[in-house]
């Protein structure tokens, strides 16, 4: 089991991508707190499959885009579990629009959510983390800061959120290596999830002709990619995004 004894928390974790993850964490055997910042049942249910398949599971309701919220969630995690070995910033939206149709409300909801949202987490646990001389930050990434041109599909804003996301990464990773922290994202593609359902139909189709593969990867294939970088095995890793993405990517 790669995360035996290990403890996460996997922000937007009620549902596809997120539910995947604490699923699959789950099954190496960490300990995991669900977070989410609605659908509280949706996280619940997750937990108590973790718990029914013999885990630890709670759940935290926190909006990781406030500060007060992010510390909060890192608060109640490391009091159920003692610590926290491993955070998963994955909570984030979708903004599908044509950038000169974007609204100030388009751009406040992208930063605040994805960019925010991980400066936030981020700022809360590393000091436990550093003082331990141990952890894994992993951030949820996108195809989008790595492919400019993705048909009918227009996501101009969210890729500023999104990139700097990796923009910000790097320097904490240096700046953390040091004290045998990690920091790290996992770059998805065009996963199978309700998402997709916020991405117009057309371009849709458009995409998937310019995978290489010719499919939408499954949440479980970004778990995956989440837990190897989450374990020992990858303990030399840092500063790094890994791209799972069908080949689309590679132009």
């Amino acid at each position: 089991m790669l995360l035996k004894d290990k403890t996460a928390v996997v922000t937007g974790s009620s549902r596809g991508i997120g539910k995947a993850i604490a699923l699959r964490f789950a099954a190496e055997g960490a300990k995991l707190a669900v977070a989410c910042v609605r659908n509280l049942d949706k996280a619940e249910a997750v937990a108590q499959e973790i718990r029914d398949s013999g885990g630890e599971a709670i759940t935290v309701q926190a909006d990781v885009s406030a500060r007060g919220d992010a510390e909060r969630m890192v608060a109640e995690a490391t009091q159920a579990f003692g610590r926290i070995d491993i955070m998963v910033s994955n909570a984030g939206i979708v903004i599908d629009r044509a950038f000169v149709d974007s609204t100030d409300d388009d751009w406040h909801a992208a930063i605040e959510t994805n960019l925010r949202g991980f400066f936030n987490v981020t700022r809360a646990v590393l000091p436990q983390m550093i003082e331990r001389g141990q952890g894994r930050i992993i951030a949820t990434g996108s195809l989008i800061t790595d492919v400019a041109d993705l048909g009918q599909n227009r996501f101009s804003v969210c890729a500023a959120s999104k990139g700097g996301i990796i923009a910000l990464m790097r320097p904490i990773a240096a700046e953390v290596a040091r004290h045998g922290v990690t920091v790290n994202a996992v770059s998805p593609g065009y996963i199978a999830t309700e998402m997709l359902g916020e991405i117009d139909a057309g371009g849709l189709e458009q995409v998937l002709a310019m995978v290489p593969m010719r499919r939408y990867g499954k949440p479980e294939e970004i778990a995956a990619a989440m837990a190897f970088l989450a374990s020992d095995d990858a303990a030399y890793i840092t500063g790094q995004t890994l791209r799972v993405n069908g080949g689309i990517a590679m132009g």
